[in-house]
């Protein structure tokens, strides 16, 4: 299985830039804050430990585009890092080595609004002989609560506040008054969304 990323999301970072001022008691209001290349150095850090397929989370947050490849038609094909929006297309190499598109018809998605979306063949239908061969299936995917940080749960939108803060004020990964890589209060907050896999 590889996972590629196709289209970048909108940047989390810039939405919650006011936010996380405010949580940090910080004016940006109609000024600029003298550290706001340091503060926003901070919000992309934590949203990056949350967001997409190296975070904490196992999901997205904004609208992302990503292609999953696998080497074969597995019975039932789980896609990874939800919230899904839509299967894009589902592509293989058939047995000539030739790139085909599996017609919408021929296959449901399940689960979108779960935590395990799947792709199985629909009713009646089989999954079409593919080439023995690294990467022969292809499912390009949308991703993510939406397009803005409205749609984003609240939990997970203060978890980005406390992360960033923490990261702000401390400055180092480890204290001696707060030993903990992501505060306690993050990890609370985020622990009901969390992919396990």
């Amino acid at each position: 299985m590889n996972l590629v990323l196709e289209t970048s999301p909108a940047s989390l970072a810039d939405m919650l830039f006011q936010p996380v001022c405010d949580h940090l008691r910080i004016e940006a209001g109609n000024s600029t804050p003298p550290d706001e290349a340091y503060i926003s150095a901070c919000i992309s850090a934590a949203v990056s430990r949350l967001d997409g397929k190296e975070g904490r989370l196992g999901r997205c947050l904004l609208t992302q585009e990503w292609t999953l490849y696998l080497d074969c038609f597995p019975a039932c094909i789980e896609l990874p890092l939800p919230p899904l929006q839509e299967v894009i297309h589902l592509k293989y190499l058939d047995t000539n080595g030739n790139l085909q598109t599996l017609a919408t018809s021929s296959y449901r998605v399940s689960g979108a609004g779960s935590w395990r979306p799947e792709i199985s063949p629909a009713y009646g239908e089989t999954w079409p002989d593919s080439r023995s061969d690294a990467d022969a299936v292809q499912v390009r995917f949308r991703a993510g609560y939406g397009d803005s940080e409205a749609e984003i749960p609240p939990p997970i939108l203060q978890a980005i506040n406390v992360m960033a803060a923490h990261y702000y004020v401390e400055r180092q990964p480890v204290t001696f008054t707060t030993p903990h890589e992501i505060p306690l209060l993050a990890c609370d907050l985020i622990a009901p969304y969390r992919i396990y896999r």
